[in-house]
């Protein structure tokens, strides 16, 4: 791991641990949902389209829930970090749309918590049954996951491929032009002869 991967991802969990019981799904969910867009967006071989897709008003990959969904059907994320980000995904949403007075001993937040399965600390004392503590646990996992993600699927790009040549859908005169051999099917237009 580089230096600077390492100390901006000290200062995401430091940024973590400050948070409160609302706010740490928000902000955990936030870097999640950023660097799924942006490895999208590295696929992507039309920047414009790309920008269509991901960043305008009701863009149809607009919502952490499309993107999450958009980059495991595309084989950008993985079965584990597709269920793991959309538990992340529902306790950011539980805690988004409550009123107030939610907190992560909450019962709805407490089974969302324990049913994250990213590896936790075997020893040491950390508190690996309380909820708020999985559900951080489970965070960075993703973010260390994810993190280069973009740069690893820049390399492997789409490029607009050409299906069809030009040439096979140009119309033809059978007087002037036979159809070429060996191509099927053909599809023939012709005008009705008038005599």
């Amino acid at each position: 791991m580089l230096l600077s991967t390492a100390e901006d991802l000290g200062r995401f969990v430091e940024e973590l641990k400050r948070e409160t019981d609302r706010g740490l799904p928000l902000v955990a969910t936030a870097l999640i949902d950023e660097l799924l867009k942006e490895t999208l967006r590295s696929l992507f071989c039309d920047k414009t389209a790309a920008v269509r897709l991901l960043d305008e008003i009701n863009a149809p990959l607009g919502s952490f829930s499309s993107r999450t969904d958009a980059c495991f059907a595309l084989g950008l994320i993985d079965a584990f970090e597709h269920r793991e980000v959309t538990l992340l995904r529902k306790v950011r949403n539980e805690f988004a749309h409550a009123k107030h007075g939610i907190t992560f001993d909450d019962s709805r937040i407490r089974g969302l918590c324990s049913s994250l399965k990213s590896d936790l600390p075997g020893d040491g004392g950390y508190p690996i049954h309380e909820p708020r503590f999985r559900f951080t646990n489970a965070a960075v996992v993703i973010v260390l996951r994810l993190y280069h993600r973009p740069d690893w699927v820049r390399l492997e790009q789409r490029q607009p491929k050409k299906w069809v040549a030009d040439d096979a859908t140009r119309w033809r005169s059978f007087k002037d032009e036979p159809p070429p051999s060996g191509i099927s099917p053909i599809m023939v237009l012709g005008k009705s002869d008038p005599s």
